[in-house]
């Protein structure tokens, strides 16, 4: 399945755009969006905490993805 995430943040300039549309199997969940991400920009794979939502709601690694979701990377926010 296609899919395509919107990248803020940290995540944006890993990524190197803000929307990025990718393809994922059919069953695929939020744990498999992160390995996916990871293997393809090893960078990725250094961030100590990402939330992911799908359709406006935070979702759990295991949450399942479907094609036309709306993802969103939501990298850790710092500053005070």
């Amino acid at each position: 399945m296609k899919i395509k995430i919107l990248c803020f943040g940290i995540t944006r300039d890993i990524i190197g755009q803000f929307e990025y549309t990718t393809s994922l199997e059919d069953a695929a969940t939020v744990a498999d969006l992160k390995q996916h991400l990871s293997a393809n920009f090893p960078t990725f794979a250094t961030l100590k905490s990402l939330r992911v939502a799908i359709n406006s709601e935070y979702a759990e690694d295991t949450a399942a993805l479907k094609e036309n979701d709306e993802i969103v990377l939501i990298p850790p926010v710092s500053g005070g």
